[in-house]
């Protein structure tokens, strides 16, 4: 049985888990959950995810939602990929990014695309201006850890493409549209072209465009 994953590929929570598993080599059968139609409110999708939200994965009757999870679980199918070492130091010293990244830098990105990018798709309302200036502090804050990082080497982690990349990078799939305000911080810039130019990011990215676009 393949392995399903529930997912809205414009989202950047499920970019997330669909990146991750292009770039592990992992099949899987694409579940769409359309956000648009309130698909992840149906019930049938609330018995496997009751917080209504994608992305979720099914594989041989377990189930599991959160991405950061998700990302965990696949690289768990391909131990050899050496995106999350074995080894309890260097595995922390990854998977403190999945944490860093649910609380500090998806919240911040999230007001951005919340404000210039769902409320267009949905037509509801221009951007609220304090929403985007309390969303840059949130910014900037969570943008100067990362980047004085990403000064210091090449990838999130160190000088090798692991799982912090593949959580904290995929919010970079909203970056343009959300119009973050990367001005100022060149390491995150330069990394962010680094993994936009990706094999598996394109592959990805592709599922983002609408048919024939």
């Amino acid at each position: 049985m393949t392995l399903k994953l529930y997912a809205f590929p414009p989202s950047p929570r499920s970019f997330k888990v669909l990146w991750a598993a292009h770039h592990l080599g992992i099949d899987y059968e694409l579940a769409l959950v359309d956000l648009t139609k309130g698909a992840q409110r149906a019930p049938a999708y609330t018995t496997l995810n009751p917080n209504a939200r994608a992305p979720s994965i099914e594989d041989r009757g377990f189930v599991l939602w959160e991405s950061n999870a998700i990302v965990e679980y696949l690289a768990s199918l391909k131990p050899d990929s050496g995106i999350l070492p074995q080894e309890t130091h260097a595995r922390l010293a990854i998977t403190k990014w999945l944490y860093w990244e649910s609380a500090h830098w998806d919240p911040a990105c999230a007001v951005f695309v919340f404000e210039r990018v769902v409320k267009r798709l949905f037509r509801t309302g221009e951007p609220d201006e304090r929403e985007l200036a309390r969303g840059t502090q949130l910014f900037e804050r969570a943008a100067k850890v990362l980047d004085s990082e990403l000064q210091k080497h090449r990838y999130v982690a160190g000088d090798r493409f692991t799982a912090a990349d593949l959580s904290v990078g995929a919010d970079m799939c909203a970056a343009a549209m959300a119009e973050y305000p990367l001005e100022g911080f060149a390491g995150i810039r330069r990394w962010s072209d680094e993994i936009c130019a990706l094999p598996s990011w394109q592959k990805t990215a592709a599922m983002q465009r609408p048919p024939g676009s």
